[in-house]
Formats: structure tokens, C-alpha cells, sequence
């Protein structure tokens, strides 16, 4: 089965942060034994320094006791400083008994000895002087004690800091070489590979853009989003050979009306016109009274030739061009029309450099010639504008009204709605009908991207 796109996409990157990740782990286990004695080190020195206070303030209160002692009147500064330094003993000592294992008869002993030189119970020198005594040898063995089992902490631990440092660092060149040569791998290995498929896609397109053969790399399943472009561009292939065959039925089909109008032009509307001068001729003479009504019917069936003529294929179309073509079949259908709905045509000044080959340029005459017969037919519309604008090589045609309007997603395409799409398709415009800028109504819209060199080069 092969794997997604983005997925062969993302294989190198995540392989190598899922070895970093591993890695990550692996340090984190390396050093938690250091934490652990880092933390043991750290819990020496906060009972070294609890230690250090217990023995400087009973010190200071063995000094204070002496002096209480030797003077027999009430110093009571002394006595307020004696009550400061017995909390800070306190404490220091509960503190260090939290830290340190100490033995539970030793802690006993402390806290006894703590009792006895409560100022609360009375200030009396002489038992804080024995107190003391027997409290101080007991404080100096936990600080002899506390200060071994700092120094051989940090022994121990800057020898385990320089073997892990040195083994993390390998494992650590290691790992990351690894992840670094699997890395370069995984992305050159899926690299090559993408663009191979790519490189055989881009062949196909070029070859079909060029005309020159089919796709043949049409992949039987989907397993990816390149087997998908590979579906897509065989199915546009088989669309656009259908288009390129409806384009030569529409170019065989206007060629043929090309030639029927130009007939009806030389043979039959020459015949006429001679019969209506013959018909001039008599009014001069005894059939005066009957040349007018029948130089009307000749008038009125020259004009309708000419009608025929127009539909088949407009000469104004090759001569004058699109623009013309447009605005000359707007007056005339205004003018003829029993139905008068007021009209407004605007072309941009640029849309006379615009140049196209004739088969599009048809095309989109039809189109817009289709979607005004519309509004005439189906809008009940008494205005509306056709808008001709050429900008940044783009070609885009409205025809907007303000009659009734209708849900293209409602409604199914007639005839008419079918052939305007069928021949945007076939020169590769785009067509949609969206809401008028009026009150109500329609606004329909053709849209031709044109290639710089393509409007060059057409006539």
C-alpha cells in the first residue's frame, strides 16, 4: 500500500525528532540520579547553616547567662535578648531535626534541652548554664557530622558530573549523527521518488498541452494526492479531446454558414435587387399603382435576407470586430424590436487592441447575442446595459437587466442557457449569472483569460 503524499512528505522529519525525542529521554534519565543527589546536597547545606545558627545563638545565650549570672539586678535587655536568641535556637534546632536523620533519642534529648531554656518558665542562669552544657556537645557532633557528609557529597557528585558529562556527550554524537544520516536518508529516498512520479506527470502535460499524445500514466487506484493529479489531468485529456472535437464540428458548421451567406449575398439578393429596380422602372408607367406595394414586399425580403445573412455569420463581426459587431446588433434589435426595452452598451477604450481569433471571436458574439435575445424573450426587463471591458488580459462581457430574474439552481438549463455554456466551454471562458445591480433582474457575465502572445498573434 503506498503511503500519502504528505506523509512521505513528513516521514524524514518526524524519524528524526522521534530520535531526539528518545534521546530527550534518555538524558533526562541519565541526570535524575544527579537531581536526586543534588537535592541530597542541597538538604546538607540548609542543616549545616540551621546547625551553624543553633550553636552561634547558644553561644550568645551561654554569654548573655553569664553575665545575668554575675549581675544581681534585672537587666532587661538582656533578658528580651536572651527570650530572641531562644527562638531562633528553637527553631534552628526543629529545623535541623526535619532535616537530618537524626536519631530519635538524640531528637528527644534536643527538645528536652530546648524545654529547660524557655524564658517563659523563668529566667534562671544557672539552668541555662547547665543546660547549655549538656545541649552544645550534642549541636557540635551534628555539625561535624553535617559538614563529612557535605564534603563527601561533593566529591562524589563532581566525580559522577565528569562521568556523565563525558557519557551523555557520545551517546548524545551518537544519537544525532544517527538522526542526521536517517534524516538525509528517508528525505533524498521519498524525494526522488515524489519527483520521479512528478517528473512523469509533468511529461504527460506537456505532451498534452502541445497536442502531441494522451496520457498514458492513468493510474488505476488512488493512493495518494498524485494519483489524483494523474486522474485529474487523464480526465481533462479525455474532456479536452471531446472539446476539440465539438471546436472543429462549430468551426465545419460556421464555415458552412459562411458559405450560404455568401451565396444568398451574391446570387439571390443581386436577383432581388434587380427586380426592385425592374419595379421602380414602372412606376413610370401604367403599373404605378401596384410597383409601390410590390417594391415594399422586395424591400421587406431583402431586409429579411439580410436578417438570415446576419444570423448565419454577421459581416460586421470580421470587418468592424467584436465591439462593432456587438453595438451594430443592439441598435438594429432595438429598432425592429415590437418589445422597445431602453439599452446602454459601454466598451472600455482598451478593447480596441483587443485582437482575437475568429473562432472565439464568434463564439462570444453568439454568447452575448444569446443572453440579449434573453432579456427579451424571458426577462420582462424595460432597461438593460452591456458592459465590454478588456483589462490585465482578461476579457469580461455583462449583460445586466432589471426584470424579473431567475434561480439558476432552480430552474433546468434550457436550449438556450445550454448553448451559452457549451460555447464558453469550448474556447475556455467561463459563464454565470449572479443577481443584478438593479433593484430585480439578472446580471450575466462571460469571462476569457487571453495569453499576451496569443492576443498578439491573432487577427
Amino acid at each position: 500500500m503506498r503511503i500519502k503524499l504528505k506523509h512521505q512528505i513528513l516521514m524524514a522529519p518526524a524519524a528524526v525528532l522521534l530520535i531526539m525525542g528518545l534521546l530527550l529521554i534518555f538524558l533526562q534519565y541519565t541526570y535524575w540520579d544527579l537531581s536526586v543527589q543534588r537535592h541530597e546536597a542541597n538538604r546538607l547545606g540548609k542543616a549545616f547553616i540551621a546547625l551553624a545558627e543553633a550553636d552561634l545563638a547558644a553561644k550568645r545565650i551561654h554569654a548573655l547567662s553569664l553575665a545575668l549570672s554575675k549581675n544581681l539586678l534585672v537587666n532587661v535587655p538582656r533578658i528580651d535578648e536572651v527570650e530572641q536568641l531562644y527562638w531562633h535556637l528553637a527553631n534552628a534546632v526543629n529545623h535541623t531535626i526535619e532535616l537530618l536523620d537524626i536519631p530519635t533519642e538524640t531528637a528527644n534529648t534536643l527538645r528536652t534541652e530546648l524545654e529547660h531554656l524557655d524564658p517563659t518558665a523563668g529566667i534562671d542562669p544557672d539552668r541555662f548554664l547547665t543546660t547549655l552544657q549538656e545541649m552544645r556537645p550534642h549541636l557540635i557532633l551534628l555539625i561535624d557530622n553535617a559538614r563529612s557528609q557535605r564534603s563527601r557529597f561533593k566529591n562524589l557528585r563532581n566525580k559522577n558530573m565528569d562521568e556523565l558529562v563525558a557519557r551523555t556527550a557520545l551517546v548524545s554524537l551518537i544519537v544525532l549523527s544517527a538522526a542526521i544520516v536517517l534524516g538525509i536518508f528517508l528525505s533524498l529516498f521519498f524525494a526522488r521518488r515524489i519527483l520521479r512520479r512528478i517528473q512523469t506527470i509533468s511529461t504527460s502535460a506537456s505532451c498534452l498541452l502541445r497536442g502531441e499524445c494522451e496520457l498514458t500514466c492513468t493510474p488505476t487506484t488512488i493512493s495518494d494526492e498524485l494519483d489524483d493529479l494523474s486522474a485529474s489531468l487523464a480526465n481533462m485529456s479525455d474532456k479536452l479531446i471531446r472539446v476539440v472535437g465539438a471546436e472543429k464540428l462549430l468551426e465545419g458548421a460556421e464555415e458552412e454558414r459562411r458559405r450560404i451567406a455568401r451565396d444568398l449575398h451574391d446570387q439571390t439578393l443581386s436577383d432581388l435587387s434587380n427586380i426592385l429596380r425592374d419595379i421602380q422602372d414602372l412606376k413610370q408607367k401604367d403599373c404605378a399603382s401596384i410597383a409601390p406595394r410590390l417594391e415594399a414586399e422586395l424591400q421587406r425580403a431583402i431586409n429579411n435576407l439580410r436578417e438570415v445573412m446576419d444570423d448565419l455569420h454577421p459581416q460586421t463581426l470580421d470587418v468592424l470586430g467584436l465591439d462593432a459587431a456587438i453595438e451594430s446588433h443592439i441598435e438594429g434589435h432595438q429598432n425592429g424590436s415590437d418589445h422597445h426595452i431602453d439599452s446602454n452598451y459601454y466598451a472600455s477604450g482598451n478593447t480596441e487592441e483587443l485582437q482575437l481569433n475568429k473562432t472565439v471571436q464568434l463564439q462570444l458574439y453568439r454568447i452575448i447575442i444569446e443572453a440579449i435575445h434573453n432579456v427579451y424573450k424571458h426577462s420582462g426587463a424595460s432597461r438593460y446595459e452591456v458592459n465590454l471591458d478588456y483589462n490585465q488580459n482578461q476579457l469580461r462581457i455583462s449583460v445586466e437587466d432589471n426584470g424579473s430574474g431567475f434561480d439558476l439552481s432552480k430552474e433546468s438549463l434550457g436550449r438556450g442557457l445550454h448553448n451559452i455554456k457549451e460555447r464558453a466551454r469550448t474556447i475556455g471562458a467561463e459563464v454565470s449569472w449572479k443577481p443584478s445591480r438593479f433593484s430585480s433582474g439578472t446580471r450575466f457575465e462571460v469571462v476569457l483569460n487571453i495569453e499576451p502572445k496569443q492576443n498578439e498573434n491573432y487577427s
